[in-house]
């Protein structure tokens, strides 16, 4: 027999003796929230009453409360502003209650609601917050496992509050989700999440882009009028490209990467918000050629702001994809087995979808009890034609031509084809494509090579005094420090190298050299940047893939 909601309490009652409640907040289908005062301490908190299934035994509510304990235990361990404290935790009532600090906010969802979709630059200020918080609670292995817009409280001072630790989960700690239920909010949900296999930080990343995404559009990126409808898009397609991130384009399309392992990471993440965020303050004194609004990369800093490793994608060495062999006849219809196998995943999930209907609404949003809002919520510039999403090229594609004779490729390199030049890099070194720049980047370290075609116009040395002059006025790369500018010999075209040294995001000081190139009026820019604890020993790498570009 099917379990029927109990009732829930009344302004009045006390908890504990100790916790009168005074208003309710919100509610959801796993509770409650009041707010109420404290009358040992004298203070306003807030209450979450978590509302367990009357079933005919006992089991039910056992683990209704375990896993209450369990999200105490879990956001207790946290101390970080960007997550709701944990007060105290009270058995009583055949039901748990949870004494939590009261954040006079309003969620996200009821922002996006009330307002419609968020300033790009608002949207990066609140991700890099959420960042910080989900950084926090990974660094003590604890997932969230259901970040959404609801579960994000927004102070009127723009503090930006995670919340609703309800199905977090210990890293490490046995689940308590029987086979083939899924736990969180699906269109929310990460595709590996989807198939059921286990969270990772990678997973809450996705949420995070998922609830960044639906901030600056004002609705999820796999918004679908029924809850399977939106499993089957989350698990089969890629959300649509945003029509008003502009900068956070290629942020959300880093963390909403379908494959984990390719998704940006959380330093990466944290480096592009950073910069969108700063960039969207007002500048004291604008000027005709002020950069403050315009997408990285940008052809205003001359010819690029190389990218720190912090904002490139790791994960293990991705193996070259080859090319599809020919096709082969078949009595199969391989989209009738795509859709098999969807059906079949979703199918595993049917149990979740019947538990996600209870509170929620049918495009798979919920009005959760983890909001401090009410009950019932009620810049002009064009997008970078910058792909959306870091991705990986495809080897099988023709480059152009090479306009001059690649040499010998020296051993622990290996030749790579770029769109309109060739290179060598070192071997297993990743690569894959983010707006007008290739990447390779070291499987064990910050080291990285970068090859822009962003243009630019002039020759390459005073091209190079120009951009310096101007991230050093914008405060681009933290203790940027010049080693050498000069005409590189040897090289069959017009050429300057800029070499310099900065600290990337994560604090690590780095070595760089960037080479400035022009063949036939077609600018490049091939940098190569590499710890400085490890540049002494890796000199000649540096050397060797320099001098391997040819256009």
């Amino acid at each position: 027999m099917a379990g029927t909601q109990p009732q829930t309490a009344q302004p009045g009652h006390r908890v504990a003796g100790r916790y009168r409640l005074e208003a309710m907040l919100g509610r959801g289908g796993m509770g409650t929230v009041w707010r109420a005062r404290d009358e040992m301490l004298d203070r306003e908190v807030a209450v979450k009453e978590v509302l367990v299934r009357q079933e005919p035994g006992e089991a039910e509510r056992a683990a209704m409360r375990e896993r209450t304990l369990r999200e105490a235990r879990a956001t207790a361990r946290l101390s970080h502003p960007g997550i709701v404290t944990v007060h105290d935790v009270v058995d009583e009532d055949d039901r748990p209650w949870i004494v939590m600090e009261l954040v006079r906010s309003r969620s996200l969802q009821d922002l996006i609601d009330a307002d419609g979709p968020l300033p790009p630059g608002r949207v990066a200020g609140i991700g890099r917050q959420m960042l910080a918080a989900l950084r926090a609670a990974h660094a003590v292995g604890i997932l969230h496992r259901d970040i959404k817009p609801a579960n994000v409280l927004i102070t009127d001072e723009g503090r930006a509050v995670l919340t609703d630790f309800g199905i977090a989960r210990v890293m490490g700690e046995a689940t308590m989700t029987q086979t083939g239920l899924l736990v969180g909010s699906p269109a929310y949900m990460p595709p590996e999440r989807a198939r059921g296999e286990p969270a990772t930080p990678a997973s809450d990343l996705w949420a995070l882009g998922a609830t960044l995404y639906a901030a600056c559009e004002g609705r999820p990126p796999h918004e679908r009028s029924e809850v399977m409808a939106v499993l089957a898009a989350v698990l089969t397609e890629d959300p649509p490209p945003p029509r008003n991130a502009g900068p956070l384009t290629p942020v959300l399309g880093g963390l909403l990467l379908r494959d984990p392992a390719h998704r940006l990471t959380a330093p990466q993440a944290e480096e592009m918000l950073a910069r969108i965020a700063a960039d969207a303050r007002p500048a004291p004194a604008p000027s005709t050629t002020d950069t403050e609004h315009i997408p990285h990369p940008t052809a205003t800093l001359p010819p690029y702001v190389p990218q720190a490793p912090d904002e490139l994608a790791t994960g293990p060495a991705i193996p070259p994809v080859p090319p599809a062999p020919p096709a082969r006849r078949s009595s199969t219809n391989p989209g009738m087995l795509l859709l098999v196998g969807v059906l079949t995943t979703i199918a595993l999930v049917l149990t979740f979808v019947l538990v996600t209907r209870l509170g929620s609404t049918g495009n798979g949003r919920e009005n959760t009890a983890g909001s401090s809002g009410s009950p019932n919520p009620a810049s002009g510039q064009a997008a970078p034609q910058v792909p959306q999403t870091p991705q990986e090229d495809d080897p099988s594609q023709p480059s152009a031509p090479s306009s001059a004779s690649v040499p010998d490729v020296p051993p622990g390199l290996r030749l790579e084809n770029g769109p309109g030049y060739r290179i060598g890099v070192p071997e297993g070194w990743r690569r894959f494509t983010m707006g007008n720049s290739v990447f390779w980047r070291s499987p064990d370290s910050s080291a990285y090579v970068q090859v822009d075609r962003t243009q630019w116009s002039g020759d390459p040395l005073s091209h190079w005094e120009q951009w310096e002059s101007e991230v050093v006025a914008a405060g681009k790369m933290r203790d940027y420090r010049r080693i050498g500018l000069g005409r590189p010999t040897g090289v069959p075209y017009d050429a300057a190298d800029l070499e310099f040294t900065w600290t990337n995001a994560d604090g690590v000081p780095m070595h760089g050299i960037d080479r400035g190139v022009v063949v036939d009026g077609r600018p490049y820019a091939v940098f190569i940047a590499i710890p400085q604890e490890q540049w002494d020993g890796n000199r000649e790498k540096v050397n060797n893939v320099l001098d391997t570009f040819r256009p």
